[in-house]
């Protein structure tokens, strides 16, 4: 397995020492082969990850369990309830910080981390998200005429609506300017597109190929046109405590993911699009759609610049306090 570079300086409340020493372990399981163990050496874990349409994240799921990696690693995951009951229109940083390992984007993982949730980044998956504004193609929009418009968001607090103020910050359009949503959920923003009680719609590309099966949808703009490529990987994040009191977790776990990672990076092209047929319930053609999104870092090396650049962006556009972050972040 190809070597994995040290994670970004934590938050404040971790001491260095055991920071070191969690990860001096992490490293150690690039080193290490899978290990066979039984049922009663199993180590049980709450894991989950994070938006389940994300299709690198999903596919890395998938092929870990369809490998068997989780149990040859001595390791039970367990999935936790759904945030907010699955509406997630009310949110807390407790309920955010639900799991002990997840996979999740870096753009929702900075902005939580910045609103008091203790996630710590521990690898850089690579798959990235394009994020788009969306409208319905029967009423096409112009992005240079946001006023006035209703943006349908998951959660006025939400990773969705952080993209809908970037979107409205590039543009040169205060937030007061137009009128947020809530809906609770993605197929619930569709709808709300669909039933007309919006106009725009901000989500990920993969999200729009899933929901979106008549091809209703069409892009006012996307995201990579305003920040570059370089931008909202989807990462490996850790609970803090667990980094700290739980090491071998933590570096099993990971242990598990970038081997994942590497098969799907290596597999023949039919195996991984087989695989998101039946993850996705989907068809070959739209299989094909959302392989076609997925980049890969299977060395799960951290690029610190990608962390700097979206910390900047978030504390210039005033969605994030600079003082929240810095010192979670901060190189």
């Amino acid at each position: 397995m190809p070597a994995i570079h040290p994670p970004p300086a934590l938050e404040p409340g971790l001491p260095r020492r055991a920071v070191l020493r969690a990860w001096a372990c992490v490293v150690l399981a690039a080193a290490l082969p899978a290990a066979q163990a039984g049922e009663e050496t199993m180590m049980e874990f709450t894991y989950s990850i994070g938006v389940n349409t994300v299709p690198g994240t999903a596919l890395i799921d998938a092929t870990a369990k369809d490998l068997d990696l989780w149990r040859k690693h001595g390791l039970k995951p367990v999935t936790p309830p759904p945030l907010g009951g699955g509406d997630r229109r009310a949110w807390s940083p407790e309920e955010e910080n639900h799991s002990d390992v997840r996979l999740y984007g870096m753009g929702a993982t900075i902005n939580y981390i910045s609103k008091g949730v203790e996630f710590v980044i521990v690898a850089d998956l690579g798959t990235r998200a394009e994020w788009h504004m969306w409208s319905l193609a029967g009423t096409p929009m112009d992005a240079q005429q946001m006023r006035g418009k209703r943006l349908a968001v998951t959660q006025l607090s939400g990773t969705d609506r952080l993209y809908a103020n970037f979107f409205l910050k590039s543009l040169g359009v205060r937030q007061d300017e137009v009128t947020f949503v809530p809906t609770g959920g993605v197929p619930q923003n569709y709808r709300a597109l669909r039933n007309g009680e919006a106009d725009i719609w901000v989500t990920t590309e993969h999200s729009a190929i899933l929901i979106d099966r008549e091809n209703r949808l069409r892009s006012v703009g996307k995201m990579s046109d305003f920040v570059g490529k370089n931008w909202d990987p989807y990462v490996v994040v850790a609970k803090k405590s667990t980094v700290s009191n739980n090491p071998e977790l933590v570096r099993k776990a990971l242990a598990v993911i970038l081997q994942a990672a590497d098969h799907v990076d290596k597999a023949p092209r039919q195996e991984n699009v087989a695989r998101l047929m039946t993850r996705f319930n989907v068809d070959e053609a739209t299989a094909e759609k959302l392989l076609a999104t997925i980049t890969l870092n299977p060395s799960g090396k951290i690029n610190q610049a990608t962390i700097e650049k979206m910390r900047d962006h978030y504390v210039e556009t005033g969605v994030i306090r600079k003082r929240s972050i810095t010192h979670a972040l901060s190189s």
